[in-house]
């Protein structure tokens, strides 16, 4: 999607996301709801419980190249090949190795996540961070992973697995929206919270909520780290934390945990799994390649569906403005 890639491109350079993943509080939390240590991250946790050193890795959706170098750094990977759609991150990435001095261990090139060209049998582990949930044709990329693992090898990635783009919709937000609104004005960014889509990027969120239906077709998982982000993904880029009680973030992260431990499917997920082999990786692939085609019919009438309901809410909306009715709530 040329779209994203231009703007991951300008997103690197001048930022307009925020993350919830960078505050201090919320590191802490997903850290202890992942490894139980408010200390230990994910690739620490797996660094101790896969101790060997891996002899080639790839890491696919690199951007700014901050997973390889911890990767090379912690010895987890000896060598790492990374790619990515945004010849900007890149840039970057590879500015930054060569600042650390890692650039004869890490490698990097420009690809398409949704049309990979990987090497067969190549590497023994491959990583994903937070790139998934980016991709259209995820069938082919796991496709294109099982082809390139080795025999035993390995696929890590730390993914957003909640709700697809498409999904989305008032009824699915209105737990969000009343907390949102039960907030003081002056700390809201937006009048009313609006659904969890990168505006300007149109790979936001395009299938993520398929990633753990299709991994089992090729993978068997060894390892799920969940770490929720229900709420917390969601309302905290519409608040300015500047203005903010610093008690807030421990009050979202208290509700988010009660809504997990309610049974609420976790938005967000670390997982270790192992590339089937064999006859089991031929049927896989072909069977990648079957659900393919009927997703990709399906996606499309998800997409008519959701076209439709946008153009008669505008439609309704400029109606009770007209006859001078209020909104709905």
């Amino acid at each position: 999607m040329r779209d994203a890639a231009t703007f991951w491109d300008r997103e690197m350079t001048a930022p307009t996301h925020v993350s919830w993943l960078e505050n201090d509080a919320v590191r802490r939390y997903v850290n202890r709801s992942m490894t139980g240590s408010e200390t230990q991250s994910a690739v620490e946790w797996f660094h101790e419980r896969y101790p060997k050193r891996f002899a080639r890795g790839l890491s696919i959706g690199c951007g700014g190249g901050g997973l390889e170098r911890d990767l090379v750094r912690r010895g987890v990977c000896e060598r790492i090949d990374a790619f990515d759609g945004s010849t900007g991150s890149l840039a970057i990435a590879q500015q930054e190795a060569q600042r650390a001095g890692l650039t004869p261990a890490i490698h990097y090139f420009a690809a398409d996540f949704n049309d990979p060209v990987l090497p067969p049998l190549t590497y023994d582990i491959v990583f994903v961070h937070q790139a998934l949930h980016h991709v259209a044709e995820l069938e082919r990329l796991f496709a294109a992973i099982l082809t390139t693992l080795k025999p035993g090898g390995l696929l890590w990635f730390d993914e957003y697995i909640g709700p697809s783009r498409f999904d989305w919709n008032d009824r699915l937000i209105k737990p969000h929206r009343r907390t949102y609104d039960s907030l003081p004005a002056d700390i809201r960014r937006q009048p009313a919270l609006l659904f969890p889509i990168q505006p300007d990027d149109p790979s936001e969120a395009y299938r993520s909520s398929e990633i753990m239906e299709l991994l089992p077709v090729g993978f068997e998982t060894l390892e799920r780290l969940d770490y929720g982000g229900n709420l917390l993904s969601v309302l905290f880029p519409a608040i300015d934390w500047s203005q903010a009680d610093p008690s807030l973030i421990e009050t979202l992260i208290a509700r988010e945990e009660e809504l997990l431990a309610r049974g609420a499917e976790p938005f967000h997920t670390v997982v270790v799994a192992l590339a089937k082999e064999g006859r089991k990786r031929e049927a896989a692939i072909r069977r990648y390649a079957r659900l393919a085609v009927r997703n990709r019919l399906r996606l499309r009438a998800r997409r008519g569906r959701r076209a439709t309901e946008h153009f008669g809410r505008r439609l309704r909306a400029t109606l009770r403005r007209r006859l001078g009715l209020a909104p709905r709530a």
